[in-house]
């Protein structure tokens, strides 16, 4: 039980900044995933695409990679969809 309570403890104290980051890459993570398997794009195809090696494309599809804008861009253009949509 003392683990638990531990664990709560420290959960609670994560900023919700860092929340919520952490729930956008993983949101993007996850449209990448689904955007390749649709349209059949292989990891080693979307390297290609981007001038990258597949190791790369591993990086940023596991864990919580921290993107920048530019790859994002990159990768929406890679995949022929967007992984953000900015709304005004």
């Amino acid at each position: 039980m003392m683990h638990n309570t531990t664990l709560k403890g420290q959960f609670a104290r994560i900023s919700p900044a860092v929340r919520k980051e952490t729930a956008w890459s993983e949101a993007i993570v996850a449209k990448i995933e689904r955007v390749s398997k649709e349209k059949g794009i292989t990891q080693r195809e979307l390297a290609g695409r981007l001038g990258c090696n597949e190791s790369q494309i591993s990086r940023w599809t596991r864990g919580f990679p921290n993107y920048t804008l530019n790859t994002l861009a990159k990768l929406s253009a890679a995949l022929g969809e967007d992984l953000i949509q900015i709304t005004a």
